[in-house]
């Protein structure tokens, strides 16, 4: 079972994410917030559902792809937060001394968190389970199966996931579960 942390402690979070996988975030966004998200995605899930131009979804599903740039209350008070940067920045910064420079005179560079995707799923009654995954394949990221303990700078993408309604298995909620790393 997931273990709950304040949002407010993001160094918590950081040990917990390190230890089990996942977790969940206690007080990450409040419920007039996520309204607001679900209603700067409708338009766009009503779209998507009219147009159906994606064989990749379930007809169950319907996606409203770049939402950050699509919903200013996802992207100012959610994707903002202070604890949340500091726990992406912890797990996904890199730094990396440049190879091509001589000499003393140059640092190191680091590079800090990208967005790469976010998207809103309406994943409706009757949708099929999806099989247990990891979606930074997408990245060409592999796993050894004989890895026993979490390794800091193995990540390549954290998933962030914000039920936007009260979920049960009735309503087709996804079931999400995290993997020791």
């Amino acid at each position: 079972m997931a273990r709950r942390v304040p949002m407010n402690d993001p160094d918590r979070a950081i040990q917990v994410i390190a230890e089990d996988g996942g977790v969940i975030l206690a007080g990450f966004s409040s419920v007039e917030d996520v309204h607001r998200v679900n209603e700067d995605a409708a338009p766009f899930l009503e779209a998507f559902r009219a147009e159906r131009t994606s064989n990749t979804a379930a007809p169950e599903t319907a996606r409203c792809t770049r939402l950050f740039g699509r919903s200013d209350t996802a992207r100012e008070s959610w994707l903002q937060q202070e604890p949340l940067q500091k726990i992406l920045t912890h797990f996904l910064r890199t730094v990396t001394k440049p190879y091509h420079w001589v000499g003393d005179g140059y640092g190191n560079l680091a590079t800090n968190p990208i967005l790469s995707a976010a998207a809103t799923l309406d994943i409706g009654p009757g949708a099929k389970a999806q099989d247990l995954h990891r979606d930074d394949f997408i990245w060409q990221q592999t796993h050894s199966e004989t890895r026993t303990m979490y390794t800091l700078g193995s990540d390549v993408g954290m998933g962030l996931l914000v039920a936007g309604v009260k979920t049960s298995a009735a309503n087709g909620a996804t079931l999400v579960s995290f993997l020791s790393s």
